[in-house]
């Protein structure tokens, strides 16, 4: 006998293109596009109402086995216990012939959190024993360094592509944990290549410039590292291309980070600590609690209103750009 299969699907964590392409084998088990499209229901859980989302999970599927019912940010309104526990009850109205989908773009539970045996209501409830064959939980998390060779390797198989080790990590190493743009960039080379032959490093090289956000990481870590030889390169190479404001802008952003870091550190939080509102790409919080122990936070705080000063200096021109650019240089690396 054939298990049945889960009527509510959680999927939460940062890497929004897994889940999204999760979704999308789900959307293409119900056959024609057309078909699928009739048979789907996209809400958002910050403007839902309790009987629209009903109305949703109890249609019956027209021309498929099963509708698909997404509710994007499913917890956003829903604050405090009668909102929650009326929720849940809703819940139990979800047919085999219904999945309800439900999606958030970061971990319902932190890491403090799960560490301290603290679960978030929503999980808390789905990981009960009388919701094993019901509800299907599936956290989603960015890979970064080796995992991320091994995301692109894996990505390229499910393409029929071939590429080197060498050009996988070259790839990472320019894009980060971003495995939308890996994902995107992984089809361009394939394409270059015309599926042919295994794409290479110098391909990558020749086809992936570095983008300013990686650009910008290089730079920053090298005045971490108080690597003068190497910061005054690359800010060569970035002003060749790009405007002092925004390079100073960038720099600007990534000590601001680097000092939420610190603060973090300091009180033994984690990554999935950084502050949801200030939108701080997952990539650039983990480089930042990485690298933030090596300074004091008065040592950032001190750098961050320097950064504010020569901004000043920049836009009342009392300093050219790029000289004040080339101080900060020889000022950090000291």
């Amino acid at each position: 006998m054939t298990e049945a299969a889960p009527v509510i699907y959680i999927l939460d964590g940062d890497d929004e293109f897994a889940i999204h392409e999760f979704i999308d084998k789900m959307r293409a088990k119900l056959g024609d596009p057309t078909i699928a499209d009739m048979n789907t229901t996209r809400l958002d859980g910050k403007t839902f109402s309790f009987p629209q989302l009903e109305e949703a999970v109890t249609t019956v599927p027209f021309l498929a086995p099963r509708r698909l019912v997404i509710l994007m940010n499913p917890t956003a309104r829903l604050k405090d216990k009668p909102q929650q526990e009326k929720f849940i009850e809703l819940t139990t109205v979800v047919k085999p012939a219904t999945a309800l989908v439900l999606v958030e773009h970061h971990f319902l539970t932190t890491e403090r959190d799960r560490r301290d045996g603290k679960l978030h209501w929503l999980e808390r409830w789905a990981t009960a024993p009388e919701q094993a064959n019901r509800v299907y939980l599936r956290h989603f998390s960015q890979p970064s360094g080796a995992s991320m060779v091994r995301w692109i390797l894996d990505y390229v198989k499910t393409v029929d592509g071939q590429f080197t080790p060498q050009a996988a990590t070259s790839l990472a190493n320019q894009i980060g944990d971003d495995t939308r743009l890996a994902a995107q960039e992984v089809l361009k080379l394939l394409a270059y290549v015309n599926y042919t032959r295994p794409v290479e490093a110098d391909d990558v090289d020749h086809l992936t410039p570095l983008s300013a956000k990686v650009g910008d990481f290089e730079l920053v870590n090298s005045l971490r590292n108080r690597d003068r030889r190497k910061a005054q390169a690359l800010l060569k190479r970035m002003l060749e291309e790009g405007d002092p404001l925004q390079i100073l802008h960038s720099v600007a952003s990534q000590f601001r980070s680097l000092i939420i870091a610190r603060e973090i550190i300091d009180v033994h939080g984690s990554v999935n600590d950084f502050p949801k509102p200030l939108k701080i790409h997952p990539y650039q919080a983990r480089l930042a609690m990485e690298s933030a122990p090596r300074f004091s936070i008065q040592k950032l705080e001190a750098i961050y209103h320097r950064l504010l000063k020569l901004d000043e200096a920049i836009k009342t021109g009392q300093m050219n750009g790029d000289l004040a650019l080339e101080l900060l240089v020889i000022e950090l690396t000291n």
